[in-house]
């Protein structure tokens, strides 16, 4: 067979074979599947949610840990709807006094709760549990008690009562000692006291005879220790007893 032939005979049938290639459909690759991370055994691990403290603590545990704290949370919020329901009245209905001190009480038994869930750690041997006691109780009762005493002192300040404005902001701080609202309220007050009293020196023919010159003549820190001595959540605590009117 010559060349020539050989040639031709090598072109038809690599012709022939593109052809048939050509007249078929390529396969599809494979697609690549999510990948989801899996647990030891295989399947997907399911997200955790909240540790349900009722079913993960033993009746004892939760009798002693949690009861008084909701019970101390149901006071509080009694308290809060009394407010509520005696600011919604008409003005020329309204007792604001009455009103300020239900708000005043729902604050103080929300600090209770806090408290209360702090000390109710100590009963609980488990780390989880003693983080889901501050999530759930602790830590939410105190900042409504923070916001309450803070709103209370803004409303006092409003009405040129520095005393009860100063013990408000002194609670704020027993409950979170590095709140910035409450230490910038005090530096402010004991600036504006300062003030005052060399406006005094400097005129000495003033005289006061009103209620609101008279905390003026004490000095701020001692406001301060005064306040954190008669009104921090341990001494609520050990003021009233447990069957008693807590803050009342």
């Amino acid at each position: 067979m010559s060349r020539v032939m050989l040639a031709c005979l090598l072109a038809g049938t690599v012709l022939a074979s593109a052809t048939a290639l050509g007249q078929g459909q390529p396969a599809e690759a494979p697609k690549p599947t999510p990948w989801a991370p899996a647990a030891p055994g295989g399947e997907a691990e399911a997200p955790q949610g909240p540790i349900d403290l009722k079913t993960a603590l033993t009746p004892e545990q939760y009798l002693r840990a949690i009861q008084p704290i909701l019970s101390n949370l149901e006071q509080a919020d009694k308290a809060l709807a009394l407010y509520n329901e005696e600011m919604a009245k008409p003005e020329k209905d309204r007792d604001e006094k009455r009103a300020l001190g239900f708000k005043g009480r729902a604050a103080r038994f929300y600090a209770a709760a806090s408290l209360r869930a702090r000390q109710s750690k100590g009963y609980i041997p488990q780390e989880a549990q003693k983080a889901a006691i501050a999530d759930q109780y602790e830590n939410p009762a105190r900042d409504k008690a923070i916001a309450i005493y803070l709103d209370l002192a803004q409303i006092y300040m409003s009405k040129n009562d520095l005393r009860a404005a100063v013990a408000y902001y002194q609670r704020v701080l027993n409950l979170d000692a590095e709140n910035a609202a409450a230490t910038n309220a005090l530096k402010q007050i004991e600036e504006s006291l300062r003030r005052q009293a060399a406006e005094r020196n400097q005129n000495p023919s003033r005289t006061g005879g009103g209620k609101d010159d008279q905390p003026l003549d004490r000095n701020a820190e001692s406001w301060r220790n005064r306040y954190n001595r008669d009104y921090s959540p341990e001494a609520y605590k050990n003021r009233y007893s447990r069957g008693s009117r807590y803050g009342s």
